[in-house]
């Protein structure tokens, strides 16, 4: 009995993982908006990343011995892979959901799959079909739909919070895309090297912006934990894992879980609803990523 079991077991473990790690990636924007103006983005992603990597280390230690000098010959590639999926997405993120709705930060970031595959042809000459063309011009217009349906401060047509989150998600498909360029390194190394690197590149950020030390009450430190272990370990360390034995095509699939379980969270938790021209823009960015598959997928 247990032998008939296994397989399946084993063959659906990497979509139940993909499933949690978007679940945390969701939760992450929800909790950036939820948490008091007291901590500032920078304080914010400067306190995650360096615990993260603080979390990490003991685990890392042994494996970062051996990858020692292939992390010195790659340094250059492991510092901007930082930069653009650690420090600079998620600083971006947490300054968007400070001027927007958690929901409209979330639905632009649906949008990833297929910025991805922008990304492919611009740094890898991987040349797009018609029919990924085409859609990328849907999920264009979907993400232009949030980003000009949410009206901004004093009557102003453009709404900062939302250029911010899709900038944010213009850097998390840049940093999809070039992890190819990854070296072999073990998961815990790379989980550290990257996380250290994103404390520092945001340590003189937070030096020139922070005169004071923010106020931490006990709802800040248990967000805190809980943004260095679930968004940050559990759900790179899950998705990894994941893309590993599934492939990074049907893996991208579960980008579209992301604005459904955080506008889950978003309405329990913050009481807020998606607008009609917010559901527009996601389902216009839903047929550009089913136009982007083949027939196969």
């Amino acid at each position: 009995m247990s032998n008939s079991i296994s397989p399946a077991k084993s063959l659906n473990a990497p979509y139940a993982f993909l499933v949690l790690a978007t679940c945390f990636w969701a939760s992450n924007y929800v909790l950036g908006r939820a948490i008091p103006a007291s901590l500032t983005p920078i304080n914010l992603s400067f306190l995650r990343f360096t615990l993260a990597a603080l979390l990490v280390a003991p685990f890392a230690l042994p494996n970062l011995k051996k990858d020692f000098y292939a992390i010195r010959k790659s340094l250059p590639i492991l510092v901007l892979l930082s930069l653009l999926g650690i420090a600079g997405s998620n600083t971006l993120a947490y300054f968007a959901v400070r001027q927007t709705t958690a929901t409209s930060a979330l639905l632009i970031q649906s949008a990833m799959p297929i910025s991805i595959l922008g990304f492919g042809f611009i740094l890898f000459g991987e040349k797009p079909s018609l029919r990924q063309l085409i859609a990328m011009g849907f999920a264009a217009a979907g993400v232009l739909c949030v980003i000009l349906g949410k009206p901004g401060a004093a009557g102003s047509s453009l709404n900062m919070g939302t250029i911010l989150a899709g900038l944010a998600m213009l850097s998390q498909s840049a940093y999809a895309a070039l992890l190819r360029c990854k070296p072999p390194l073990h998961p815990s190394s790379f989980l550290f090297v990257t996380f250290a690197c994103a404390s520092l590149l945001l340590l003189p950020l937070e030096a020139l912006t922070t005169t004071h030390l923010p106020s931490l009450n006990t709802t800040s430190l248990y967000a805190i934990f809980y943004l260095a272990i679930g968004p940050s370990l559990l759900a790179f360390l899950l998705f990894n894992y994941s893309v590993q034995q599934v492939g990074s095509s049907k893996a991208s699939i579960f980008f579209y879980l992301m604005p459904v379980f955080g506008t889950i969270f978003a309405s329990f938790f913050l009481h807020e609803h998606i607008e009609a021209i917010e559901l527009a823009g996601f389902l216009l960015v839903g047929l550009g990523f089913a136009l982007s598959r083949s027939k196969k997928q």
